[in-house]
């Protein structure tokens, strides 16, 4: 059988085996000079234990179990994983490209928000953050061009954010989450007629799939309106109750508020969605788009955020910033266009490069350490060993 065997590297001879070491790998002696040397391929090494990596933080292997299955300590394995944390994730998101719909979304972590972009069948863009607000949505949708479409659950920063950013995109609020706000207000089982007749026309609301289920749905809003209309007007004043019995809203400045406000606000965000269009897009969505269009972020809650949720609680007791490359390795791999991890790895040296950085990143900051306010170093009575041309007698008066 032929064998590629390796040419000595001092008088370039051949080469023959010559046993093994004490770790396993083949010895070489060469025939010529006698010089002995072990022909390791650490390419060949690196990829084989960066494909255990990937493997280990997309799944839910524990990293015991992993190495009990490949006869190592877990020690040894954390050894073989520990420079692979410096591999920056890439992002592949496409710049130019117009979606018919994307979905909006974000999800708490220990003490960082995640907020993702997607279609219904891979991931767009995301970004990291501390919570939901509009700078944070305004930073994601930075990375994209504006959808046809955009659905979201109705967050106000991220509404804010889609006026600014993306004015031209249509909103399609997600219904399920509009029955959950309803739900909200009024309870899961309401005791007032008007708090049950909320409760139907948000469960309706669920099964509207034609134009004309929709208009028979708005009908039955207004209809609303005419009977419990001057019911939810009902306004109760501060002189008229006792002060222990002002709700807690209203033990301000508050002269007088909604008796039914619950019930009030409730009706108020139907009107609000069914006046601005935003309950029925997918219905009738704008022009150009071509695929169907969806009424709810579901495909966002359960396709993404639900399986990071699961790679988190597979991987509990993580560092906070292993858990955020370890779901930034699973949100790349869902992307459209992924390219293989391991070539981006061997690109970044396994994780030699991102290490290099941290470590003159530490070295700048050390003159810091140890300041309880983190202020730089200032004057002080030491002389300063480097070279330099300002140093040097001073003469005349300094008043001068």
């Amino acid at each position: 059988m032929n064998r590629t065997r390796p040419t000595c590297p001092v008088c370039t001879g051949p080469m023959r085996r010559n046993g093994r070491t004490s770790k396993g790998s083949p010895r070489w002696r060469c025939t010529t000079c006698g010089a002995s040397i072990t022909n390791t391929r650490p390419d060949d090494q690196h990829a084989h234990r960066f494909g255990l990596f990937i493997t280990w933080i997309l799944n839910s292997q524990s990293r015991t179990s992993l190495a009990h299955q490949l006869g190592i300590s877990r020690r040894t394995l954390t050894n073989w994983f520990h420079d692979y944390w410096f591999i920056q994730v890439p992002r592949n998101t496409d710049t130019r490209r117009v979606h018919d719909q994307l979905f909006i979304d974000g999800t708490y972590f220990n003490t960082t928000c995640l907020l993702v972009v997607c279609t219904a069948e891979h991931v767009v863009a995301w970004h990291w953050c501390t919570r939901e607000d509009s700078d944070s949505y305004t930073r994601l949708f930075d990375q994209i061009p504006a959808p046809l479409i955009v659905t979201t659950d109705g967050q106000q920063g991220a509404l804010k954010a889609i006026r600014d950013t993306w004015p031209q995109a249509t909103i399609q609020r997600c219904i399920v989450h509009v029955k959950r706000n309803i739900q909200t207000h009024v309870t899961l089982r309401p005791q007032l007629p008007a708090g049950k007749a909320l409760r139907q026309l948000s469960l309706k609301l669920l099964r509207v799939t034609t134009p004309e289920q929709a208009a028979t749905w708005l009908v039955l809003l207004q209809q609303f309106h005419g009977v419990y209309g001057p019911w939810l007007n009902e306004k109760t004043y501060k002189a008229d109750v006792p002060a222990d019995q002002v709700p807690a809203f209203a033990r301000t400045n508050k002269a007088w508020w909604f008796t039914h406000h619950r019930h009030r606000r409730a009706y108020k965000l139907l009107e609000k969605l069914a006046t601005s269009g935003h309950l029925f897009t997918f219905l009738t969505p704008p022009e150009g788009v071509t695929t169907p269009v969806k009424a709810t972020t579901n495909c966002l809650e359960g396709g993404v955020n639900a399986q990071i949720k699961a790679l988190a609680r597979h991987h509990r007791g993580m560092f906070d910033e292993h858990q955020r490359i370890a779901v930034d390795w699973w949100l790349y791999t869902h992307t459209q266009l992924p390219d293989d991890p391991i070539s981006i790895a061997r690109q970044q040296q396994w994780g030699k490069v991102g290490l290099a950085k941290v470590t003159d990143l530490i070295n700048q900051q050390q003159p810091d350490v140890g300041r309880e306010d983190g202020r730089p170093a200032t004057y002080d009575t030491g002389i300063d060993a480097t070279p330099t041309n300002s140093m040097g007698i001073r003469r005349g008066w300094l008043g001068r």
